[in-house]
């Protein structure tokens, strides 16, 4: 299969790359920040599929190839985090977030030629331990975690935060890609 991943992410493309070294990539041609404001009303899982869908559909120089747009949420209760892009925001979500559980969403969606044509959506369940102002500060420091729903890289230093997590390391950084791809033989 031809396969393009229509994605910025750092960690969706080395966790692809991981996987097999013939998936392009390509950034997605959307104004994110403008879409997420235009679909404000819907429901976050809702709001997730159609960012990851704006997102596959935005690229058309593949014609034939199957493009996966991805976006992830991270919900606690009924509030978006988005990414925090500078220490003091990370330090107020990772506080919030703190002795508590949240959901992160992934909404994965492949088009080819313009039509969509599986799209899934995988819930991890994050339950954060406790943890002081001063541990959040030195984390920060170290990982740096701006450009990350919810303020923490998972896969670096991150996963030292949380007490338990339901789901797989490839789903909580936001791109499950063995997963996918064995359920989209099935769909295709």
């Amino acid at each position: 299969m031809n396969i393009v991943l229509a994605s910025n992410s750092e960690i969706r493309r080395k966790i692809a790359s991981a996987y097999s070294s013939d998936i392009v990539f390509t950034s997605p041609k959307i104004d994110e920040e403008q879409l997420k404001k235009q679909l404000g009303d819907l429901a976050p899982n809702d709001l997730c599929y159609e960012l990851a869908k704006a997102k596959a559909l935005s690229i058309s120089d593949y014609e034939d190839h199957i493009i996966l747009g991805c976006d992830q949420i991270c919900l606690l209760e009924d509030k978006i985090f988005s990414k925090p892009l500078n220490s003091e925001a990370s330090c107020n979500q990772l506080m919030e977030l703190s002795n508590k559980t949240h959901l992160l969403i992934g909404s994965y969606v492949f088009c080819k030629n313009k039509e969509v044509i599986y799209k899934e959506q995988i819930i991890c369940e994050m339950a954060m331990r406790s943890i002081s102002k001063e541990e959040i500060e030195d984390y920060i420091r170290l990982d740096k975690p701006f450009n990350s729903c919810g303020a923490y890289k998972f896969e670096e230093n991150g996963y030292k935060l949380f007490n338990s997590v339901t789901g797989t390391l490839e789903a909580i950084n936001g791109l499950p890609i063995e997963h996918l791809l064995m359920n989209l033989n099935e769909h295709v």
